[in-house]
């Protein structure tokens, strides 16, 4: 125990969940790939022959147990005197799962899921819709005058999660939503993955050392939906005054409020702005493409002329939400 000298407390809280009877979807026509060729090197996934469904597309819809998540926090409430209160809290999430069947309809939410191997074959990933990190922080006081004050924080990461894929189908499924292989610099160097030039493997490999997610992925495949959008930090400003109002008997009460939203933005127009894919990337982060097979087997690749060792992956949303904003407020309170 650590006493103090004013209320004061601490909560941890833990969440876990198991899927027990999940959705997932899966197209009977489209046989294992385990008798498929593979392409040689060290991306060497399956690749599909023509004509490789039998029959027309069969989606079915079927119940999985794979997948789970928890969630952990923290918070801590502190009062150091009559007058002020303060609280903090931080929020861990974990979500897995084979599909948040990302569509409208049984075709698209079978396609949308980035994979290696197919959308027959989706393996375990972070979950779509995870926002990993959050921490919140508030700051309030008031006195005898009739004066409230309050500082509102908020601190996200995640919301948006992007996959980083190739910009045509490799595998020849008829998908496009194949993950890339993030090849490690002694795999380039060995030749064990090949670029059509060596422009093209120059500004890859650049683009890759600059990228903290696909610098801690190499000699990997990239997950779906695991690049998350970065941190974004915002301050909300609010005062209010009440003005106590005699009506005969009956004491009310009229509050006069001032708030501002995004409070630091209006000192620095850079500050609490979310940032989102780069749209020089476009709106999935392509960042290879399949070239064709050569003459050894190995799958070859080009680099987009937007990916190179000067690209942001994420970059500022200039609008109108990002912005900070005031608003006055009037509110009667009757007893």
């Amino acid at each position: 125990a650590f006493p103090t000298a004013f209320p004061f407390s601490a909560t941890v809280e833990g969440i876990f969940n198991k899927t027990v009877n999940g959705v997932s979807i899966s197209d009977w026509s489209t046989p294992s790939v385990g008798g498929f060729a593979r392409f040689n090197g060290i991306d060497n996934r399956p690749i599909y022959p023509d004509g490789y469904r039998t029959g027309t597309k069969a989606f079915v819809l079927e119940n999985t147990s794979r997948g789970y998540g928890w969630s952990a926090n923290i918070t801590l409430d502190a009062q150091p005197t009559k007058y002020l209160s303060m609280m903090a809290a931080y929020t861990h999430t974990v979500a897995k799962d084979v599909t948040g069947m990302p569509g409208s309809n049984a075709e698209s939410a079978f396609t949308y899921v980035p994979t290696v191997e197919g959308p027959n074959n989706i393996k375990l990933h972070n979950s779509q819709y995870n926002t990993p990190n959050r921490l919140v922080a508030s700051l309030t006081a008031h006195d005898n005058s009739g004066n409230h004050y309050s500082l509102i924080y908020e601190g996200w990461q995640g919301g948006r999660n992007y996959s980083y894929m190739t910009a045509n189908d490799i595998n020849g499924d008829g998908y496009n939503y194949d993950a890339i292989y993030v090849p490690t610099d002694q795999e380039v160097a060995d030749n064990e993955f090949r670029f059509v030039s060596a422009d093209d493997q120059t500004r890859f490999m650049d683009y890759v050392h600059n990228d903290s997610y696909l610098k801690n992925r190499q000699g990997k495949y990239a997950e779906p939906y695991s690049l998350y959008s970065p941190w974004v930090h915002r301050v909300d400003f609010s005062y209010k005054h009440d003005f106590v109002v005699n009506f005969g008997k009956t004491v009310n009460k009229l509050q006069l409020s001032f708030d501002v939203k995004n409070v630091l933005n209006l000192f620095n127009s850079k500050w609490g702005v979310a940032k989102y894919l780069n749209p020089e990337i476009g709106s999935d982060p392509r960042i290879l493409k399949y070239e064709g097979v050569d003459t050894d087997g190995f799958a070859t690749f080009s680099t987009p002329a937007s990916i190179h060792a000067d690209t942001k992956t994420f970059t500022p949303s200039y609008s109108l939400g990002q912005a900070w904003y005031a608003s006055i407020g009037v509110k009667y309170v009757f007893n």
